[in-house]
């Protein structure tokens, strides 16, 4: 048995940090739910918007596990009850409260695509993603599901001023990028040809001397980071074929979804790397039946 991809969707906004205007998402709520949904705020939106275009109208089994990833959480409603609770002195509403919790993005999501199975967030810095993608692989594994739908989104909080200094991004960053990521994963038969791609599980390496020991024993497969490498490890990838999925807005949250999603929708078998700010490592191998490898 092994893990395939069935579905993909990646959304990735550049929002300017001098004249910021945050797209609107509605539109890519009504393509598959046109009625409203009233009082949920931008995280959540970001969450229903990625998850409702990457299953795409499949009718997805109930028992689906849903897997979500934040690096940062509800940002603008969490900051704005805590604003209302020092310059009011009074609790904040119900449904505002609720929707401070990260989890309350699943319960819409579900809801939505009628769903009773389990549904989990994590949170794991820049690779909550991955996070995810891990725990979603090994109850597929394990065989307690059979079809799981992951997840990432980090929204970009007004002011700018203030969630650049929530990221110790530089006060004078000119722009930061906005998403939502996803992957609809199955289970199949080795039998069986992959639907789009297969992945496997990711694999976490605690600094550059065990990225080398694993990189050495897939020497053969290219690699794509998620991140800007810096000095030791362009030297550490001199004699392998890598790219960089990197643009000039500040990365930050689940950006690496991004990538991963680029690389799947590229039909391209590689190596997923990406990085923590401490200094680990956290790869996915990716194959295709036939594919390009990545362009240097």
């Amino acid at each position: 048995m092994r893990i395939v991809i069935s579905s993909h969707y990646s959304l990735l906004h550049s929002i300017d940090a001098a004249e910021p205007q945050l797209p609107d998402l509605q539109a890519l709520i009504q393509r598959w739910h046109p009625e409203r949904i009233r009082r949920i705020d931008r995280y959540i939106q970001l969450c229903v918007a990625g998850g409702l275009n990457c299953v795409a109208g499949r009718q997805l089994p109930a028992d689906t596990g849903v897997y979500l990833s934040s690096s940062a959480g509800a940002v603008s409603t969490s900051s704005a009850a805590m604003r209302h609770i020092q310059q009011q002195g009074e609790l904040p509403k119900p449904l505002h409260f609720v929707n401070t919790l990260g989890n309350s993005a699943g319960y819409y999501l579900t809801r939505l695509l009628q769903l009773n199975g389990n549904t989990l967030l994590v949170s794991d810095e820049e690779l909550s993603f991955e996070a995810a993608l891990l725990h979603a692989g090994m109850d597929l594994l394990a065989g307690r599901i059979s079809t799981a739908l992951v997840g990432g989104f980090d929204e970009v909080a007004i002011p700018i001023a203030q969630h650049l200094e929530r990221l110790r991004a530089p006060a004078d960053t000119a722009s930061l990028y906005e998403g939502s990521h996803w992957l609809l994963l199955e289970m199949q038969n080795n039998s069986q040809n992959p639907i789009t791609g297969e992945l496997e599980l990711p694999s976490y390496l605690r600094d550059m001397e065990t990225l080398a020991q694993w990189l050495d024993q897939h020497i053969e497969r290219p690699l794509q980071l998620s991140f800007r490498p810096n000095a030791k490890e362009r030297a550490l990838l001199s004699n392998r074929q890598w790219q960089e999925f990197a643009g000039k807005a500040l990365p930050h949250g689940v950006f690496s979804g991004a990538a991963l999603n680029a690389l799947v929708g590229g039909n391209q078998s590689a190596i997923h790397l990406s990085k923590k700010t401490g200094g680990s490592y956290c790869a996915v191998i990716v194959s295709f039946a036939e594919s390009p490898a990545p362009s240097v």
